[in-house]
């Protein structure tokens, strides 16, 4: 005998914790030179963007986004990018050969509503050029250690700690590598919703007046 489900009665659903936001650890093992960048810009913007510290969450941007690009199609972190590293006003600083090849990193990321280059972003800029400019090389003490720098070439007193983006000259492999485990699919994250982004070997920095040293962790 077939049953015929009871009239009324559906599957249970996923549950729905409304006031949870996940956060997302950046492996400053891997990835210190762009960690440190990170670091830096979450001290000094005005949102303060995805920091535990300032309780300032990120918000990603999703495939699922309203918002349009000038084509008509949804708005992309490309879009974003485009704005903030590809306007034509950037270049890369020079450095140490043992930096390998760097090449424009964001903050905050492209793939955030925080973004500078995203069209309804509270860091919205007109160009990339109003960011933070910084590069990472080594230090210039004689020793081997490695350094995020200001890129005094255009802005000859370095970032005015007031930037609402930054764009750094980060190693390639850190600069693609250190978002690209973002789990928004297994989060199941719509566009819009909020996240924070902890930087582990950074954390016991107090001041971005002051050198910090960056802490292997585990």
């Amino acid at each position: 005998m077939r049953h015929e489900p009871a009239m009324g009665c559906s599957r249970p659903q996923d549950p729905v914790l409304p006031f949870f936001k996940p956060t997302y650890t950046a492996d400053t093992n891997l990835y210190p030179a762009a960690g440190a960048y990170y670091w830096y810009m979450q001290q000094v913007m005005p949102d303060h963007a995805g920091s535990k510290r300032w309780d300032s969450l990120m918000h990603y941007l999703g495939p699922d986004t309203p918002v349009k690009n000038s084509t008509g199609g949804k708005w992309t972190s490309d879009n974003s990018r485009q704005k903030v590293c590809g306007d034509g006003t950037w270049s890369v600083h020079p450095s140490d050969a043992s930096v390998g090849v760097a090449d424009c990193d964001e903050f905050a990321m492209v793939s955030t509503h925080e973004s500078g280059g995203y069209p309804k972003s509270v860091n919205l800029v007109t160009s990339g050029s109003q960011c933070a400019q910084l590069f990472a090389d080594k230090m210039g003490d004689g020793s081997a250690n490695f350094g995020v720098l200001a890129d005094t070439r255009t802005a000859t007193n370095g970032p005015s700690g007031t930037e609402r983006c930054g764009r750094a000259a980060i190693p390639f492999y850190q600069n693609e590598h250190v978002f690209d485990k973002f789990p928004a699919p297994s989060w199941r994250m719509l566009d819009g919703d909020g996240f924070f982004l902890t930087l582990p070997g950074f954390e016991h920095c107090t001041s971005t007046a002051t050198t910090c040293t960056w802490r292997k962790i585990g």
